[in-house]
């Protein structure tokens, strides 16, 4: 770039247009970047998620006239909800429980408003005698279509089966969660004259459910909060309007999943400043340099028009008219820019305005205040009391280093930008701590060495030569190419050195939490313990999942410390853990424990118990076989009374553990009988059950016959039919999270009181281990058990098999998670980490960052460009001097390019290193707010991409100033060569 002496006018004002277009551009894009994506995520989140997660079900008790009651309830939704918002509406009538057949079942009429959903087979119920049920119940009760349910006053004939769907957990969730919890089965869906037939005739309660669902189509997240304040209001508005609310229930987590999505547009929110900071303080500090030039090449005019008398005012007024254009060129550029890509321009038409005027302004803005300084300086001559610049421009610094050090204070102690909550309003001092931090660094870096040094260069100076004199005497002869250049140079790397050293962090770091939270890649969630050995079962037999291990996450209290216990199997943990989880191996190493009970050979087809039987007729009922991934199965016996041994999943492989044998009891007179297991075999081979085996009474509620284990031998008196064997075995070891260990003051080695049981006694358990975090659990502390030890002591106080809300799975190759969707029962969720609906929109602070560090990177150049100018025309009265000193062209030429390259390099340098303290210092509480767990934060950077940044913009600075200011100086007589 260079500047003529005979048009600088021209030539400064293409290139303020493109400083003032290009910053205009940032602050203009970069909060429509933060709210597009904000927008984005809250749609992918909709879309991401089902069921309870994005719905909101208001229930009530049906009134004498229904009709009128759904359509006051209609009119109060279409009101209280926003216009612009597209909201799914189902109304669903309900009655239950009833008796159906041997079961108890909940029914449930469609009133219009869903959409139909996915069948497996059949059609939609069009008669008084049509049914169609969920695909698990037709699999749990082994009916399909054309098969009949007797509900007592009709009997329905089954014409269609649907399937789990992300469309049936949104249709169902309220109208489950009314009855599953009390053991009922369905929903089966008639005919609304079918419903009130079997109400009335089984006494069953009939209620009115209103399911809503926003569509992710449009929405953005102002629309979503609308939405959300809709729902929250709902109960009121209908009570308002006249409608009974008594015994009103609402149920849906919406709240919550509105308030995940404003947390992540709070982490934008938050970078937006980071990134823009710096830029926009690049592009002020450009704009002066140009203005500095500007006026410069214009002083001799201005001193011409006051010394012909001209007012002050006029002169520095005409000055500042003439920079009014280039300004309002450049920022109205950059603003037809951004809004002709946004895809959205409507919203930013208002910050537009604001941008153009601040932009098309400045450039005239700092032109008058140089001006005037420079009237002023006319008009001061031969007057005292003139104000020092240096000491304005010092204090100036002072105070932004005093701010930047608050600043950063502030972000430290707060933990995060997002304030003392997560999600929370960013908070508008620690924000800018990152950008105010590394600017004050390298504005201390580059000054205060020239300062302190400024004797030692003026003893080199008075050594003699004229090299060196000009080496120590440069600063003070060119303060604009010696300082400024640095500090730009200084201020560009060090904002690319954020940018690069945030996407490392960010990306390992987020990895690492999302690892920690969900613990696996595929996750199967329900609200209840709904996940069945049955369940389990059918799950692990689908073609799609070749694995399933349950994991029970439990709240708790331990040492009077709040914290939640973990059980899962280590092999399931070694198999199925996220890769990124911290020590996953040491965790699954030091959490083996002793599981109780004999190991079935691999490939073991048929087991026999042999019992003993005194006063009592007995009988092998079942056995009770665990996994290694802690799935237990109860195994029926064959006609023969042997039983087959089922094979092992695929994924899990190994062999079945005995955990359990049940034995039946029959003819037991009033003076009791004993029963004793005499053996096990299997395949013809013994195995034994070890000499610690607790009998438990499960006729009824588990009830242990005898305080302590022992030989397998029970005591029984007449109410006991029914009779379960469990081996027994030591506690297992315990590995602890770090914050669980802080907090409760323990370390490896030490031992905890845990309660494997509910209810039962506290065991000293040796806690092997202490990793960062425990994956899957949902606290931050939290204890982790091995499952497959602590399942046999969960047989002896429940008489069914343990449940679980949450289970881990392995999917069978070429397996999508619609696919795994599509066999989960009904009211399960699919979570895991390949299920992660986060990443996409915090990814985009990445972007952020990096458009900032660009953009100033741009910004710097242009600034280069001015500061080599200036140092150019600084040099013209020097050209003439060097000469008669004896340096000849050749020679000040040398001397350009060394002085250029010193302050590219020093810049260099000084940017690296505030990048490196100021990320070190202040990342962590960054990226903190971008996880969706904390985790240890280690600061890291791809050592590639530094070394290609740093290289490539440094190769653009040089060139920009050898181009621009390492040029010839032509000295009155010497001719150009």
């Amino acid at each position: 770039m260079r500047f003529p002496l005979s048009a600088p006018r021209a030539a400064f004002g293409v290139a303020v247009a493109i400083v003032v277009a290009l910053a205009t551009a940032l602050t203009l894009a970069m909060p429509a970047l933060a709210a597009g994506a904000a927008d984005a995520g809250a749609r992918s989140l909709i879309a991401a998620r089902s069921g309870q997660d994005t719905g909101f079900d208001l229930s009530l008790p049906r009134a004498a006239d229904p009709r009128g009651q759904d359509a006051a309830v209609r009119a109060v939704i279409e009101q209280t909800f926003p216009a612009r918002a597209s909201v799914e509406l189902a109304v669903t009538e309900t009655a239950g429980l009833v008796d159906a057949a041997d079961h108890r079942a909940y029914l449930a009429a469609d009133l219009g408003g869903a959409d139909e959903l996915p069948l497996v087979a059949g059609r939609w119920p069009v008669g008084a005698d049509d049914a169609a049920i969920p695909a698990s119940l037709a699999e749990r009760w082994g009916v399909g279509v054309g098969d009949t349910i007797d509900l007592g006053s009709r009997v329905v004939t089954v014409v269609g089966v649907w399937r789990a769907s992300t469309d049936a957990a949104d249709r169902w969730f309220g109208v489950r969660d009314e009855f599953a919890r009390s053991g009922g089965s369905g929903p089966i869906l008639v005919a609304p004259e079918t419903l009130d037939a079997v109400a009335d005739a089984q006494g069953a309660d009939r209620r009115l459910h209103w399911t809503l669902h926003p569509r992710p189509d449009g929405l953005d997240l102002a629309t979503l909060a609308a939405v959300v304040r809709a729902a929250q209001g709902l109960p009121d508005a209908v009570a308002s309007a006249g409608v009974s609310t008594d015994d009103v229930v609402t149920t849906g987590r919406l709240l919550p999943t509105a308030q995940i999505a404003s947390a992540r547009a709070t982490v934008l929110d938050a970078t937006e400043p980071v990134a823009l900071a710096s830029a926009l303080l690049t592009a002020i500090a450009v704009i002066v340099l140009f203005a500095v030039l500007v006026v410069g090449a214009t002083a001799a005019e201005r001193r011409l028009r006051w010394a012909r008398g001209a007012p002050a005012l006029r002169i520095v007024v005409g000055e500042a008219a003439r920079w009014l254009a280039p300004g309002v060129i450049g920022a109205a550029l950059g603003v037809a820019a951004v809004l002709a890509l946004s895809p959205e321009p409507l919203p930013l038409l208002a910050p537009a305005g604001v941008i153009l005027l601040a932009g098309g302004l400045a450039p005239a803005l700092f032109v008058v205040v140089l001006a005037a300084a420079d009237v002023r300086a006319l008009q001061s001559v031969g007057r005292p009391g003139v104000a020092s610049r240096p000491w304005t421009v010092g204090v100036v610094a002072s105070v932004f280093v005093l701010f930047a050090g608050f600043s950063a204070a502030r972000l430290l102690s707060l933990g995060s930008a997002s304030g003392l909550g997560r999600g929370t309003a960013p908070d508008p001092i620690a924000v800018v701590a990152p950008a105010a931090v590394l600017l004050a660094l390298v504005g201390i870096l580059v000054v205060v060495p020239v300062v302190a040094s400024r004797r030692g260069w003026e003893r080199l100076a008075r050594r003699g030569g004229v090299g060196r004199m000009l080496w120590a005497t440069r600063t003070a002869r060119q303060p604009v190419a010696a300082i400024a250049a640095a500090i730009l140079v200084g201020a560009a790397v060090g904002q690319l050195g954020i940018a690069a050293a945030y996407h490392s962090t960010w990306e390992h770091a987020y990895g690492s939490a999302l690892a920690a939270q969900e613990g696996t890649p595929y996750r199967v969630a329900t609200d209840a313990p709904d996940l069945t050995s049955d369940t389990l079962a059918r799950l692990a037999a689908a073609p799609v999942i070749e694995g399933v291990a349950p994991v029970w996450n439990e709240n708790t209290s331990i040492a009077a410390r709040p914290a939640t216990v973990t059980l899962a199997a280590p092999a399931a943990v070694a198999a199925l853990g996220d890769p990124a989880i911290e020590q996953i191996g040491r965790l699954v190493d030091a959490a083996q424990g002793d599981a109780p009970g004999p190991l079935l050979p691999e490939g073991a087809r048929g087991v026999r118990v042999a019992l003993e039987a005194r006063g009592t007729t007995a009988s092998a009922a079942a056995l009770v076989l665990e996994d290694a991934w802690a799935r237990t199965v109860a195994v029926e016996p064959d006609p023969d009374g042997g039983f087959s041994v089922p094979a092992v999943s695929t994924a899990v492989g190994g062999a079945w553990r005995l955990v359990a044998v049940e034995v039946a009891l029959r003819g037991t007179g009033d003076a009791g009988g004993q029963v004793s297991i005499a053996s096990v075999s299997v395949d013809g081979a013994l195995v034994d059950l070890g000499s610690l085996v607790l009998p438990v009474d499960v006729s009824g509620d588990a009830l242990a016959l005898q305080a302590d284990p022992g030989p397998p031998v029970a005591t029984v008196d007449a109410t006991t039919t029914r009779v379960r064997f469990v081996p027994q075995g030591s506690p297992p070891p315990a590995v602890v999270s770090r914050s669980f260990a802080e907090s409760a003051g323990v370390a490896e080695g030490d031992t905890l009181p845990l309660t494997l049981t509910p209810g039962g006694r506290s065991s000293a358990v040796r806690i092997a281990a202490v990793v960062p975090a425990i994956p899957g659990a949902p606290s931050d502390s939290a204890v982790f058990l091995d499952a497959t030890v602590v399942v046999a002591s969960r047989l002896t106080v429940s008489a069914d098999l343990p449940a679980t809300d949450d289970a881990w799975l392995a999917p069978a190759p070429g397996a999508t998670p619609d696919d795994l969707t599509a066999v989960l029962p009904d009211g399960a969720r699919l979570g895991g980490t390949a299920a992660d609906d986060g990443r996409g929109v915090l990814s985009t602070a990445v972007v952020m960052l990096w458009c900032g560090a660009a953009g100033g990177a741009v910004l710097a150049l242009a600034g280069l460009a001015a500061a080599a100018e200036a140092a150019r025309r600084s040099r013209r009265t020097e050209a003439a001097s060097l000469r008669a000193a004896g340096l000849d062209a050749t020679a000040r030429r040398r001397l350009r390019v060394g002085e250029a390259t010193a302050g590219v390099s020093g810049g260099l340098v000084v940017g690296a290193f505030a990048a490196a303290l100021t990320a070190a210092t202040l990342l962590p509480a960054m990226v903190t707010s971008a996880l969706p767990k904390p985790v240890t934060i280690a600061v890291s950077v791809d050592p590639r991409v530094a070394i290609v940044l740093g290289a490539g913009f440094v190769a653009a600075a040089a060139g920009v100033t050898f181009a621009v200011g390492v040029r010839r100086d032509i000295a009155p007589g010497e001719a150009a060569q």
